[in-house]
């Protein structure tokens, strides 16, 4: 018997299967693949597996996740990136906002930044 699903939110047929039941779960829900797994009574794998087949996990590159969470939630990067779903950097979130048009910004220019370029500044040598 599921916990957090109701046996009507369960597809009849190989629900670890079905990517519109994977991405309403991990994205509607918020659901791990983990507690997916433990609510269908299969293992792990079978939910990451096709999870990651199907493209429903990497929230970070599911347009619908990033539209609804900056446009609509109002949340920013860093905080996006903090989520538990989001298993990435707020470097990540910003690329996949501005390949989906979200921000300005070409989504190839946006780096994480080189250490030679945040400040000419070094610490004094301690005797």
């Amino acid at each position: 018997m599921p916990f957090r699903l109701s046996e009507d939110e369960i597809p009849d047929e190989k629900p670890h299967q079905d990517s519109d039941f994977l991405e309403w779960a991990i994205h509607e829900k918020g659901l791990s693949s983990r507690t997916i797994a433990f609510e269908l009574g299969v293992e792990v794998s079978r939910v990451t597996v096709h999870a990651e087949r199907l493209g429903v996990l990497r929230p970070w590159r599911h347009e619908p996740t990033l539209r609804r969470l900056y446009v609509e939630e109002g949340l920013s990067a860093d905080e996006i990136a903090a989520r538990d779903e989001f298993d990435c950097s707020p470097v990540t979130v910003r690329k996949g906002l501005a390949r989906f048009d979200l921000i300005d910004g070409d989504p190839d220019e946006i780096t994480y930044g080189r250490l030679d370029e945040l400040g000419s500044e070094s610490p004094a040598p301690t005797a």
